[in-house]
């Protein structure tokens, strides 16, 4: 095995993790936005223990591995790799504050059990969803751009396409959910 099918195979598992935590993320959300309850809440408040930092290292080791992947082939005409890595660290703030917000539901939870108003409103804050459904995109977009390897307009266009249909689609599912 070569250092390159190596990496490549770090890069690739990195990919999964992200997308394992992503997941989670997407089934947390989706039942603790529907909880009536303590009891109902309790399990998916911290469904997997650790997963922020499992999805920050997963995206770090992706940042890493991919620039040492495209290195080689990195030429001025080849914009992609650039795109990529921007979009990547487009991710990373959303999922850190969206880390930080859950931290303090987590906290508000266990200092009162019950699912008093605030924490429902807490636990039903667009941002949440609005974050979520933009690293998605943005991650599905890499995922495309680098399968593809656009020039740098078309990379330019696809990722900002698929934030724009993140975007959309978690105003239009917050905008449903309005009385």
């Amino acid at each position: 095995m070569t250092l390159y099918s190596f990496i490549l195979l770090i890069h690739v598992t990195a990919v999964l993790i992200l997308t394992a935590a992503l997941s989670f993320e997407v089934l947390s959300l989706l039942y603790l936005r529907g909880a009536s309850t303590a009891a109902e809440a309790r399990p998916w408040l911290d469904p997997v223990p650790k997963l922020p930092v499992f999805a920050g290292a997963a995206l770090l080791v992706i940042l890493c591995s991919g620039i040492y992947l495209v290195t080689p082939m990195s030429k001025a005409s080849q914009a992609w790799p650039h795109v990529a890595v921007a979009s990547l660290f487009l991710m990373g703030p959303f999922g850190a504050i969206t880390a930080r917000r859950m931290r303090a539901v987590r906290r508000a939870y266990r200092s009162s059990p019950a699912l008093n108003p605030e924490l429902l409103e807490q636990l039903r804050d667009p941002f949440l969803k609005t974050s979520l459904a933009l690293r998605i995109a943005v991650f599905l977009g890499i995922f495309l751009l680098v399968s593809t390897k656009p020039g740098l307009w078309e990379s330019i266009g696809l990722v900002g396409a698929f934030a724009a249909l993140g975007l959309l689609s978690s105003l239009l599912a917050w905008r449903r959910r309005l009385p």
